[in-house]
Order: structure tokens, then C-alpha cells, then sequence
């Protein structure tokens, strides 16, 4: 239909892999740098992040794997609505097809829940048992897969006006 705007996924649609836009760019970007300026290793990450996410990182092929477990925390608020921005296109006399997502149906009202939730799994798997986060919605997305301690930081005034972070912190 040439009018539809929204555009809603089935569970079954959740994509299984995750796009990886290193494959396409024209020439790799600069690596990270250590505080020596020596470009970074896998090894020099690993105090901070588990190896499979360095891998992740580093990584040139276009799609990586969504974990199972992953998927299915997932489905408590993916897929998200797609939506098609018509009248921008109209306003902007642009051949191009305009195209975006509404995050906010997640129990976090952002995006921050689908990072957060596959960090806390790699983590989870890695043996890590208190993970740091710093943001409330971050804090309680951890806590739906991270059967650990998980502190988060928000300024009070923040804090005061999401109803929905402190609710998911104080349930988990």
C-alpha cells in the first residue's frame, strides 16, 4: 500500500543477526589507541570488556549473531514500530524513502535496553558479576539478564523525572 506509514514486525521477524557496518566501509577507520598511542589489541581491552564483545569490535564480517537468550528478552518490546516519515519526504522534495524507529516501547522508554540487555549476556557468560552502568534505564535492562549487583549513577533531577527507570530498578 502506497499510504502506510507504520509498519509492524512479527516475534518471528526479530532479525537473528546484527548488521555490522565495518564490512562496508571503504577503508577500515583508525584503531583505537592505547595511552602509549599504540593501536589497540584485543588483549589491551580485555580488563574492561569481555571477549566476545572485543571480537565484536574488531570484527569485519557484516553480520554477527544475536544470541539466542538475547532474542528472547528481546521480545518483551521488540521488534520496535518502523516508521515510514512521509511528510518529511514531502516537505523536503526528496526522492528518498525516510525511514525510522520508535524505541519508546521499551520497558525503559529508549534504546539503551537493547545494548544494555546483549552486554549484560557476554558479561553474564564471562563469569562478571557486578557490572557498572550509568544510567537507570541501562541499570534495570542489566538486571532483566545479569542475575548480579548492578549500580547504576543518574543525577537527582534525572532521577525525579523518570517514573520508568526507577520503577525497573526497584523491580529487579
Amino acid at each position: 500500500m502506497a499510504d502506510t506509514i507504520k509498519y509492524l514486525l512479527s516475534e518471528e521477524q526479530i532479525p537473528r543477526t546484527w548488521y555490522n557496518v565495518m564490512a562496508d566501509l571503504p577503508s577500515p577507520p583508525p584503531p583505537r589507541c592505547t595511552g602509549d598511542a599504540q593501536a589497540a589489541r584485543p588483549d589491551d581491552l580485555a580488563p574492561l570488556f569481555p571477549m566476545a564483545l572485543i571480537m565484536q569490535e574488531v570484527s569485519a564480517e557484516r553480520e554477527i549473531e544475536i544470541p539466542g537468550p538475547v532474542r528472547e528478552i528481546y521480545k518483551q518490546w521488540r521488534p520496535s514500530p518502523l516508521y515510514r516519515a512521509r511528510r518529511l519526504e514531502k516537505v523536503l522534495g526528496t526522492p528518498a524513502k525516510i525511514y525510522y524507529k520508535y524505541e519508546g516501547l521499551s520497558p525503559a522508554g529508549s534504546h539503551k535496553p537493547n545494548t544494555a540487555v546483549a552486554q549484560a549476556f557476554y558479561n553474564r557468560e564471562a563469569g562478571v558479576r557486578k557490572i557498572a552502568t550509568e544510567t537507570g534505564a541501562a541499570s534495570g535492562a542489566l538486571r532483566w539478564h545479569l542475575p548480579a549487583r548492578c549500580s547504576g549513577s543518574k543525577s537527582r533531577c534525572s532521577w525525579s523525572r523518570s517514573p520508568t527507570s526507577r520503577s525497573l530498578t526497584a523491580a529487579h
